[in-house]
């Protein structure tokens, strides 16, 4: 009936992929950007399909034709660099975090749905241990909140609970749960720096999968922990951690895997005492995607010692 409607082959290749027929979903996805060649989500569709592929280099190419276009886009020169494996940025930078959850914020939580997301579930069911009650006393953060999918999860623990995330269309969407006390655009490391001994838990469900090194974001939600807080969060599991001398390793979807040594060696570096379980956390064409659930404990305060006569 529309042989040339553009969002109609998007939706058919994305069903395409999930069935293993890349071949297929690279052809329609083609068919996008030849009806509207600057379409961002198609380019970056096309490229992750000649990854799946192994066609690297002619992922590689998408972005570049998209680079030579608009040479600061930040969502290509995150993914060229994703693809490549050449100039890998330490995190995802606040323009790619910001353009890509703003795009598609208002379909995000059917999308997740469709993707069995489990991330808030799994990071709920780590707050929830023996010696935590769900009695509104606690102060916690969710930290890079989204549209919230933890909010209500978590909040018959909170006191208060705060929500920050650097995309602004996600906010409106957590603002509408009526769940959160505060929500604030910001960059997670920035805010958890400056808020030390703000809060008791610190949860992150699918967040640190954009950071590589993790280091200062750990320290600095350790800081922000009180004495015998917990930080809980996901991250995807790097599996082949020979191939990553770091702990950690970007993939050409854009988000980086993470070791659990690695995580050990981080955590226990920030005087966080670890308990990490294995998990899925979704599908991703069609496959489940192999997680880590974190949950890092802070040591209680040092009983003060009686001043000797």
């Amino acid at each position: 009936m529309r042989p040339d409607h553009s969002d109609a082959y998007t939706n058919l290749g994305i069903l395409l992929n999930g069935q293993k027929r890349t071949h297929e979903a690279v052809v329609c996805f083609c068919k996008v950007i030849t009806f509207r060649p600057k379409h961002p989500e198609a380019r970056r569709l096309l490229a992750l399909a000649h990854c799946t592929l192994g066609e690297v280099d002619q992922a590689v190419g998408v972005f570049e034709e998209w680079l030579k276009e608009e040479p600061d886009h930040p969502i290509a020169r995150h993914m060229i660099a994703a693809c490549s494996g050449r100039d890998v940025p330490p995190r995802a930078s606040d323009g790619f975090i910001e353009q890509t959850f703003d795009s598609f914020a208002g379909s995000f939580d059917a999308k997740l749905a469709q993707l069995l997301y489990r991330a808030p579930a799994l990071v709920a069911g780590m707050l929830a241990a023996p010696d935590v009650e769900a009695s509104k006393s606690l102060d916690v953060l969710d930290a890079g909140c989204g549209t919230g999918l933890c909010g209500p999860l978590i909040a018959p623990y909170a006191r208060r609970l705060v929500g920050v995330d650097l995309s602004a269309r996600m906010l409106a969407q957590a603002e509408a749960r009526n769940v959160y006390d505060e929500l604030v655009k910001r960059e997670l490391t920035a805010y958890l720096r400056d808020s030390p001994g703000a809060f008791d838990v610190v949860v992150s469900a699918d967040t640190l999968v954009y950071f590589g090194p993790l280091e200062g974001v750990v320290v600095a939600a350790a800081d922000t922990l009180r004495p015998g807080g917990r930080l809980i969060f996901t991250v995807e599991e790097l599996t082949d951690a020979g191939s990553a001398d770091a702990g950690y390793s970007i993939s050409p979807h854009g988000r980086y895997s993470h070791s659990r040594r690695y995580l050990e060696r981080v955590l226990a570096d920030a005087n966080l005492r670890p308990e990490i379980i294995p998990a899925e956390l979704r599908l991703e064409a069609g496959d489940p995607v192999a997680g880590l659930v974190v949950r890092a404990t802070k040591p209680p305060a040092c009983p003060e010692q009686p001043e000797k006569p």
